[in-house]
């Protein structure tokens, strides 16, 4: 699928990309217990500028309710340089033991909080929360708190070198060339595993748009998860849905069979050891799901960004969509909206172009053979049948096909709701470019 004519892409700029990279990390016990306290101590100094914030500021609503005066002045500020200064004026006291973890941890701990109170009063989420301890936690560092010891290690200030699970050539060949910085890095733990996250700026040569020779239009779906079909009429990719919640359902209601039966930790009392091995179980196998939920994605949004020109995609409003308790937990494991985020940037790094078909275009209901739309097309059909024309093809294979014509018509917006109101359609005759017309066989990805 890979084009033979480089004189296609023409490089139009060097600019600078800001790209993650995540690696699993494999820390000494005594590694970890560091990076354990590095976490805690971000937990308790966000929890701890919380605490005093709420209190002061419940402090001034109490004595306006009884009629003193309170200026601006009384109230504690929340930015983050502010923060900061409290947390350097009251660390002694609140946590005699701040000097064991790095600068940085506290001083992202402020950070999170000062966005946390601007989020929310810009009605963008609720009064800030404390932090709970368990679950996802993570701790950011400084550019200059961490660096690649080599392509396997990587050196934590205090923690020292830590082995990584897999290569990081890539990132340090970025770091040797000078095309790449580390900027910051966030270290997370889901409890039985550590990864570390890099964020790096790098140089990357941008191609210039390639014109729409090469165009597929993509309907994901729960039984079969990508569809992919050129204008045509041709299918060029065929993805079956893994199911991977599914997969593990079993092992999972073992594992937490086991979990469950083990005493877990209470208030003012440490976990058992057995019940930490029994949790660790059960977060692996949440692991393995979704790490392999990941890799799909990224292998099929990568094989499309390089190998086609005009991508076409359904703007889908998933969120609404897993309000039907009937079909939310599979719709979730699809991970629709996770592969649409990643075309979206990915398509800007190969020159390939990605375009939204609004929500409301009736994809299903057309007939791709001569444009007549159904009135109503029930999701258990999954054969499409025309009363008009007598054509008949898989619903998938058809919604992809409509897909396709609409974005290389230019139609990306429609606007419209309900039966009366629907968006022109346009058939399109025109052949498949050579070299999207030379596959044979149906992409398979993840088999």
């Amino acid at each position: 699928m890979v084009t033979s004519e480089p004189e296609r892409e023409l490089l139009v700029a060097t600019i600078a990309v800001t790209q993650a990279y995540r690696f699993a990390i494999d820390p000494t016990p005594q590694q970890a217990d560091a990076l354990r306290s590095h976490i805690g101590g971000t937990r308790f100094a966000y929890n701890a500028l919380l605490g005093l914030v709420k209190a002061n500021w419940d402090e001034n609503r109490a004595k306006k309710e009884v009629g003193i005066e309170v200026t601006i002045d009384d109230y504690l500020a929340t930015r983050q340089f502010d923060l900061q200064k409290l947390w350097y004026e009251r660390r002694d006291v609140l946590a005699p033991w701040w000097s064991e973890n790095g600068v940085s941890t506290y001083n992202y701990a402020c950070l999170n909080l000062s966005k946390a109170f601007a989020n929310w009063r810009s009605g963008k989420c609720k009064f800030p929360s404390f932090k709970q301890r368990g679950g996802r936690a993570s701790v950011s560092f400084m550019s200059g708190a961490v660096r690649l010891a080599d392509s396997h290690h990587v050196r934590i200030c205090r923690i020292g070198e830590i082995k990584t699970y897999e290569s990081m050539r890539k990132l340090n060949r970025h770091l040797d060339r000078g095309t790449g910085r580390i900027m910051a890095a966030t270290l997370c733990s889901n409890g039985a595993r550590f990864f570390i996250s890099f964020t790096v700026e790098v140089q990357r040569t941008i191609p210039g748009t390639r014109p729409p020779e090469r165009v597929i239009g993509i309907d994901v779906g729960l039984t079969t998860l990508y569809t992919g079909a050129t204008p045509d009429g041709k299918q060029v990719l065929h993805v079956e849905n893994p199911r991977h919640v599914v997969a593990a359902e079993r092992k999972l209601a073992h594992v937490q069979r086991i979990a469950s039966r083990r005493q877990g930790p209470r208030k003012g009392v440490a976990p058992p050891n057995r019940w930490k091995k029994a949790n660790a179980r059960v977060q692996k196998v949440h692991a393995g799901v979704a790490t392999s939920r990941r890799n799909l994605i990224h292998e099929t949004t990568t094989m499309l960004a390089k190998n086609y020109d005009l991508i076409v995609v359904e703007d889908l409003n998933v969120a609404g969509m897993v309000k039907n308790h009937s079909l939310a937990k599979h719709i979730s494991d699809a991970a629709w909206r996770e592969f649409t985020r990643q075309l979206d940037y990915k398509t800007k790094w190969y020159g390939s172009t990605l375009v939204k078909v609004d929500r409301f275009y009736p994809s299903s209901k057309i007939c791709a053979s001569c444009g007549t739309a159904k009135a109503k097309l029930s999701l258990a059909t999954r054969t499409y049948a025309c009363e008009h024309c007598g054509h008949t093809i898989g619903r998938d294979l058809n919604a992809a096909i409509n897909l396709a014509r609409q974005g290389l018509a230019g139609t990306s917006s429609v606007t419209g709701r309900g039966a009366k109101v629907r968006p022109k359609h346009q058939q399109l005759d025109a052949k498949a470019h050579p070299d999207e017309a030379s596959t044979k066989a149906l992409i398979t990805i993840g088999v």
